[in-house]
């Protein structure tokens, strides 16, 4: 049994490697890289275990081939209506229960008939970088206008404004250039299906590529929200990450209660979203965090420290003399059970 993580070729949001900075702490190791949105590329290797985390939308490829064994937790689908329905009832069967990150997706499953349950954010699992704790408050990827008017004069001009679009607009010209040619050159092959027989591993290891030098970015943010006095963001995969890392921080985004991709969530975070009143904190020594995330945090720790537990004993059973008895556990096929 190989260990697989999630690369994204398709992605330009950073926030996608940290969800796969999120499930690879649960992990011993990392052997392969796996497509998120090409998964039917990987029907023909030996069987790999995944930590199927975060955004998924219905591909040509879905679902994915029995040779990815996949543990649900913290599992979005982007357009329910598409990606859970009837028609994907038996895979779905066959990899219960979902943990779901949001309680729309879990009305879903249990539409058609799938044991399905609200997991949260595996980004809420995060540990805290250690660095020195600093003054800085920082603004990501929110809208100026609102931030103008919820936030007091002298407290904008102290906030440091960052974002988790790679490449940003705030590098150079030629960094742009340079990520940007990479990026649409390696969509291009990998959507036409190009990569394997036209230019073999290159491909591969191009991906690879970029995925190291876009996790360590992430792994970048990560340490610069574990310093930070406060965070403020529309983002949710900055926003549960700071729960995680004990950083307070304000989910600012407008009608914010009508997303479905925050059902649930809403409930571990504070909130703001009317432009009309200013945000209510202290500014100096913001309040921390509720905490409510705490008892999911620790049923996702669980659950993947369960699955990955039984991973290492079938490995540690294969090497066992015939005739010696294996170790107990689940058979592969329902490790995510």
């Amino acid at each position: 049994m190989k260990i697989g993580a999630y690369s994204y070729a398709y992605s330009t949001n950073l926030g996608d490697e940290i969800q796969t900075l999120a499930a690879t702490q649960h992990l011993p190791r990392v052997d392969v890289l796996l497509e998120r949105d090409r998964l039917y590329r990987y029907s023909e290797c030996e069987p790999t275990f995944v930590i199927s985390n975060g955004w998924f939308t219905e591909q040509s490829s879905w679902p994915p081939p029995d040779s990815i064994v996949p543990l649900f937790v913290s599992f979005h689908p982007a357009r329910p209506d598409l990606l859970v329905t009837e028609k994907y009832t038996s895979y779905f069967k066959k990899h219960e229960p979902i943990g779901c990150r949001s309680t729309e997706s879990v009305e879903a499953f249990r539409k058609i008939g799938i044991d399905a349950y609200f997991s949260g954010c595996l980004t809420l699992t995060l540990q805290r970088r250690p660095v020195p704790q600093t003054d800085r408050i920082y603004a990501v990827d929110v809208d100026p206008e609102l931030l103008s008017a919820v936030v007091p004069k002298e407290i904008q001009k102290k906030i440091v404004h960052i974002t988790h679009e790679f490449p940003s607009q705030q590098t150079t010209m030629m960094t742009r250039v340079k990520w940007n040619a990479a990026y649409y050159g390696l969509r291009g092959i990998q959507k036409w299906d190009l990569g394997q027989p036209v230019l073999g591993g290159l491909v591969g290891k191009l991906n690879k590529r970029r995925h190291t030098f876009r996790t360590q970015r992430a792994e970048d943010l990560l340490r610069m929200y574990s310093g930070a006095k406060l965070v403020i963001t529309p983002r949710l995969h900055c926003a549960m990450p700071c729960l995680a890392l004990g950083t307070p921080v304000i989910l600012l985004k407008p009608d914010i209660d009508a997303d479905p991709r925050f059902g649930g969530l809403r409930d571990f975070v504070r909130t703001h979203s009317d432009a009309t009143k200013p945000i209510q904190i202290n500014w100096e020594n913001p309040e921390p965090n509720s905490g409510a995330h705490l008892p999911y945090a620790k049923a996702l720790r669980e659950r993947c420290q369960e699955a990955v537990h039984r991973i290492l004993a079938e490995e540690q059973s294969e090497y066992r003399p015939a005739g010696e008895s294996r170790v107990a556990g689940k058979p592969l096929s329902t490790l995510s059970e």
